[in-house]
């Protein structure tokens, strides 16, 4: 599919909502879940510096996408026999990327900022008579933004004054430890352990390779466990059955799904994107490292996800 019929729709509603809405238009939207919604209602009682500080992030990184798409558009138009129609799509949202840019230049004028909940998923920001909706053009991109957001916007500003975190006696993480694994060796193979969980391999070949691999494999999932230790303590639910890992568009990062509401933290997790079922294993795991509970035991076959051939690929591969 072509690069405007993927996302023309979503700019031409935009564009219109831009246009026609004001922020008399946006009262009563939908109740808030995922913790972006929590803040941007919170927002709307807010200081108005913080509205305001809240709007400029949004807005630029908006900004900032919407060119992207521009440049992508005009890149796909080389060579292509609906280059025309390419060029004035790029044209119409580089328009679109103006109006955001002079939004700005409105809120560092003093013009009165306000966060508004709409009658769809989205937050909303008007600022004087002009409103836009907060939706990134590509719909499976929108909370991967909606994170990127909260990490400027909550990295400068304090957001527990918005949503205080859940009480709880175990402290917040504040990164992920480092791992160093135990080794063993069995009749079966050496055996790497940590926090409960050993990896069985079937064999010694390539050992370097096998433990940079367990080592990998553990730092990643104490990744993981902090983020979603630190996501619970500021109020974000975990749907356990629900969690999982999806890739990004040329980014080096995973977009970890923990919630239907659009909860989503990004992470660099390659091994466990692509050991196929793995999440869904360790899931139990996590969970009681999340509530503070007894310790799950949980033993993984290295050969399952293919972990021996990699080790041995990669051992040739030097060679």
């Amino acid at each position: 599919m072509s690069l405007p019929a993927r996302l023309s729709a979503t700019i031409l509603v935009a564009a219109i909502l831009s246009a026609l809405a004001t922020a008399d238009n946006v009262e009563g939207g939908l109740p808030a879940s995922s913790r972006f919604q929590k803040i941007t209602l919170a927002l709307q009682k807010s200081e108005t510096e913080m509205a305001s500080e809240f709007a400029t992030t949004a807005l630029t990184i908006l900004t900032e996408i919407y060119i992207a798409e521009v440049d992508l558009a005009r890149n796909e138009a080389k060579g292509n026999d609906d280059s025309g129609k390419l060029i004035a799509w790029a044209d119409a949202v580089e328009q679109y990327a103006g109006q955001l840019s002079l939004m700005l230049k409105d809120i560092d004028t003093g013009f009165p900022v306000t966060i508004s909940p709409t009658e769809t998923a989205f937050a909303g920001i008007a600022v004087a008579v002009r409103f836009v909706i907060l939706n990134h053009p590509r719909a499976d991109q929108q909370s991967a933004f909606e994170h990127r957001v909260l990490g400027d916007f909550c990295g400068r500003e304090n957001c527990e004054k918005l949503i205080p975190s859940v009480e709880s006696p175990i402290p917040i993480p504040v990164s992920a430890p480092v791992v160093s694994p135990i080794w063993s060796f069995t009749g079966d193979g050496p055996v790497c352990s940590s926090g409960g969980i050993t990896i069985q391999f079937p064999s010694t070949r390539n050992l370097a390779s096998l433990r940079s691999i367990c080592t990998q494999f553990f730092q990643e999932l104490s990744a993981l466990a902090t983020e979603i230790i630190w996501q619970t303590r500021h109020d974000v639910t975990v749907d356990w059955e629900e969690i999982d890992i999806q890739a990004t568009p040329k980014r080096p990062e995973h977009m970890v799904i923990l919630n239907p509401a659009g909860d989503v933290t990004l992470l660099s997790l390659p091994l466990l994107h692509s050991s196929e079922t793995l999440l869904l294993v360790v899931t139990p795991w996590l969970q009681a490292k999340t509530l503070g509970t007894v310790e799950k035991k949980l033993s993984i076959d290295a050969a399952s996800y293919g972990w021996t051939t990699s080790a041995e690929e990669g051992s040739r591969n030097e060679n």
